[in-house]
């Protein structure tokens, strides 16, 4: 793979009056432009052109929003809050469009075929950071071979996006990369003035963007469960008995509910959404894929890998405790989630699975000695740090592709468990628990599994929740489980809760027992508020 960096430069920050340089180095960008286009008429097929400069820092879902309005394409956001890490993409340079039991694969194909002889190059007082350059941001579908309905349309197998605009944050400092797929026969000064007219119009766009508002006001929703609890929790007795009788070890079943605004005319507020989601959760990675006029957002709390600098970190993340309404309580559910069998022994085998998979790309590979505790903000995890070496040559795609779907969000043996989930299920996931996330030029990058979210389509929205069945599981404690991580979206779609719920046993959720319920907040409430 031949790629060209020009202009090494060196470290400085973005401060100022918050107006952006259209083109901070116009001469650059067309000698970037011209030497793509003398690669494409050698290569006779078109090249990626990347330039990227420093711009001046706006909020980031003030950015997103503004990118949306000033259409022109889909975009997409992707935001780590605690460590002030965002990606906001504007339209498409070009995609990259797989399907099938060999996606992850395919993609990571087609994604060295297009670096391959690409011009990347930095203005003089940019500086690299590793989302900025030519990043592509996407997702997989859980599981490529499960029959598709038109919930998930426009949602394909795998989608990488390479962005036209890419709005990379690094605490304070951000860059904007132009990525352009350029032709032979381009005229250069015209693309040049193409691409310096689409940045004004962008500019714009964002500095007009509304302020985020702080609150707003509830609007009356109703929620509907699309499969009764007691057919819910019959399924997973179902599986509880097939494990028992040597079937699988483990496999997680999840189950959907739709949310739906009252008023006909009204629709979700996608950046107060992202708003709550942000301040709520900001350990969590927060993310919006937009298809169309839908949403597929987010805010997910398990990595699946990050590649950087040769190495790779990713964490097994399975077992699950809600939190205490007191610090003596919540400190006590830690310790009984930590000695509990039935949550060691789901979390072992994702443990165990994920070390199979990395020593297929990784020269060493490190595990840490015990499980520690995960605290969200309703929930409690077991979480094991993993870390090792990467392959050279190899990158963050192949790693996926038997990483995913891990046993924290499919099951053991995997195909088994898939086999079940298939038969069993009745539900499209569509994106749901699949790998989101982006590469880099260099094949780094990061992946997160697509948790704690829904999809948005106006006004209503479809969210998605699922939990880890093995041979100790209790239907009822399972479907509390359940409802314990659509909090996550119900709090993003309606606002803090009005109250928590008592302190008691997790049988005692709300339930809604197979019919709609109705509310102007969140329609569970959460248990705990730390």
């Amino acid at each position: 793979m031949k790629v060209v960096i020009s202009n090494p430069p060196g470290a400085r920050k973005t401060t100022g009056t918050g107006k952006w340089p259209t083109i901070s180095d116009q001469e650059l960008l067309i000698r970037t432009l011209r030497e793509a286009a003398g690669r494409a008429a050698k290569q006779q097929r078109t090249v990626l052109a990347s330039f990227t400069q420093p711009v001046e820092w706006c909020d980031t879902i003030r950015a997103f929003t503004g990118a949306r309005r000033a259409r022109l394409g889909e975009c997409f956001f992707w935001e780590q809050p605690a460590e002030q890490n965002t990606l906001v993409g504007v339209g498409a340079a070009t995609t990259i469009e797989t399907n099938g039991s060999t996606c992850f694969i395919d993609a990571a194909s087609a994604w060295r075929t297009l670096l391959q002889d690409a011009v990347v190059t930095y203005a003089p007082a940019a500086v690299p950071t590793p989302g900025s350059g030519p990043v592509l941001f996407g997702g997989f579908a859980f599981d490529p071979l499960s029959p598709r309905t038109p919930l998930w349309a426009g949602f394909p197998g795998g989608l990488l996006i390479l962005p036209r605009f890419l709005l990379s944050y690094s605490a304070n400092y951000v860059t904007l990369t132009i990525n352009r797929m350029v032709r032979a026969s381009d005229t250069i000064e015209q693309s040049a003035q193409e691409i310096e007219a689409d940045v004004r119009h962008l500019q714009a766009a964002i500095e007009h963007a509304p302020t985020i508002p702080r609150e707003e006001t509830a609007s009356q929703r109703s929620i509907h469960e699309i499969r009764p609890a007691s057919e819910w929790m019959e399924m997973v007795a179902d599986i509880v008995d097939m494990i028992q009788h040597g079937a699988f070890e483990k496999v997680v079943l999840a189950r959907d509910i739709q949310v739906k605004l009252d008023d006909p005319s009204a629709a979700f507020d996608i950046g107060i959404i992202l708003q709550r989601l942000r301040e709520s959760y900001p350990a969590a990675y927060v993310f919006a894929v937009q298809r169309g006029e839908r949403f597929f957002m987010g805010a997910t709390p398990e990595r699946l890998v990050q590649a950087q600098d040769g190495r790779i970190h990713t964490m097994a993340l399975a077992g699950t405790a809600r939190r205490g309404e007191t610090g003596e309580e919540d400190a006590q559910l830690g310790t009984e989630l930590l000695q509990s069998e039935k949550n060691k022994s789901e979390h072992a085998i994702v443990v165990a699975m994920m070390r199979e998979a990395l020593q297929h790309h990784c020269t060493t590979v490190h595990i840490s000695a015990a499980p520690q505790l995960l605290k969200l903000k309703n929930v409690q995890h077991l979480k094991t740090p993993i870390a090792g070496e990467l392959i050279p040559g190899r990158c963050i795609l192949d790693v996926i592709a038997d990483l995913h779907p891990t046993p924290a969000v499919g099951g053991f043996p995997r195909h088994a468990a898939l086999e079940a989930i298939r038969n069993t299920e009745k539900l499209d996931r569509g994106w749901y628990a699949g790998p989101l996330g982006w590469i880099g030029a260099s094949g780094h990058g990061e992946f997160a599994v697509a948790l704690r979210s829904g999809l948005i389509d106006g006004g209503k929205a479809t969210l998605f929740a699922g939990c880890g069945i093995v041979s100790g599981s209790d239907p009822q404690a399972e479907y509390a489980e359940s409802c314990l991580k659509f909090q996550v979206m119900l709090r993003g779609l309606g606002g803090e809760p009005l109250d928590s719920q008592p302190a008691n046993a997790a049988a005692r959720l709300p339930r809604m027992s197979g019919g709609h319920s109705r509310s102007s907040q969140a329609g569970y409430k959460e248990r705990g508020s730390n």
